[in-house]
């Protein structure tokens, strides 16, 4: 089914006014531009809000094409546009991920935010922008729910996290493309992708298309729970923060603890965590579940590792360092 006039009206609609809500004409934005249809479909987008447009780009050195895709990406700053800006980092992942002994992906994602933070940093930008839409977010979700990801990781990206926007995450690759068809724009397509190695590839392959069997509207569906899931996620957060606000984070009271419900409980660990060190991004489920058992049965003199802090329990004293 093709999509008509009608229709991506509605969509441009949609996608207007979530930028408009977020980004003013004044403004300077970074935006990640692969060149492949995501990406052109978001910068289509922000030359209608008309902020200025920083279009950043890494060349990985991955495909012998990378090079041409980069030219073609800097081409689309020369329409004249005075607005848009181009910045080009070139980056050997192959090598960094050996040193790093990380994998391409998760060294890709570091190179990229690196990158965009510096340019967000230098031009004074207000937000980096991506163009993660519903699909992308809905391995992300499957992906965690697989690692036994904390509920948080279950809700999958959200669109605001600081000064990074994804304002595609409701919008679905299906309508991406189609739109991309109807209005006659070039992409460049990403080899890469099809390389069902990768474990969010698996999942784009081998999953998805038998979750589609289940419900053709796995996408959509998924997008608006993703959306009730962090509502929820948020209310445990505000609910463990106005508890830690009472109390003191370092020490806590055993009982007056055990006294909130299971979910605040364990969303007040991660809070703490995340104010010591900073991030909670490998504290899975099992971790939180061991640190409860531990505080529930309330023994005697206790410890426990609790990622990169230590969790001591003495005279009904919870300790965290």
């Amino acid at each position: 089914k093709v999509m008509n006039s009608q229709e991506s009206k509605k969509l441009e609609q949609k996608v207007l006014n979530v930028l408009r809500k977020f980004i003013k004409p004044s403004n300077t934005v970074v935006a990640g531009i692969s060149g492949g249809p995501d990406s052109i479909f978001l910068l289509h987008f922000l030359k209608q809000v008309s902020c200025k447009t920083i279009i950043a780009h890494i060349d990985h050195k991955l495909r012998e094409e990378s090079l041409e895709d980069a030219k073609w990406v800097k081409n689309l700053t020369t329409d004249g546009n005075t607005l848009l800006k181009f910045k080009l980092k070139t980056s050997d992942i192959t090598a960094l991920a050996n040193k790093e002994k990380k994998g391409l992906e998760e060294t890709g994602r570091k190179i990229r935010y690196k990158f965009f933070n510096q340019i967000a940093k230098t031009e004074k930008a207000k937000y980096i922008l991506t163009a993660h839409h519903a699909d992308d977010n809905l391995e992300t979700m499957i992906l965690n729910f697989a690692r036994g990801a904390s509920l948080q990781g279950l809700a999958g990206m959200a669109a605001l996290e600081g000064n990074l926007f994804r304002p595609l995450l409701s919008i679905s690759k299906k309508e991406i493309i189609d739109y991309l068809k109807l209005k006659k724009i070039d992409y460049l397509i990403d080899k890469s992708n099809e390389d069902t190695i990768y474990n969010r590839n698996f999942i784009r392959h081998e999953i998805i298309p038998k979750l589609k069997k289940l419900n053709p509207n796995i996408v959509k569906t998924t997008a608006k729970n993703s959306q009730n899931l962090r509502s929820t996620n948020e209310f445990l957060k505000t609910s463990a923060k106005n508890w830690l606000t009472q109390n003191k984070a370092q020490k806590l009271n055993a009982k007056s603890f055990l006294e909130n419900p299971m979910p605040i409980q364990k969303m007040i660990l991660l809070e703490i965590y995340r104010q010591i060190t900073g991030s909670t991004k490998n504290i899975e489920s099992i971790h939180l579940e061991e640190v409860l058992r531990l505080i529930d049965q309330g023994i005697g003199n206790k410890e426990k590792k609790f990622g990169k802090l230590t969790v001591k329990l003495k005279n009904n004293l919870i300790e965290l360092s």
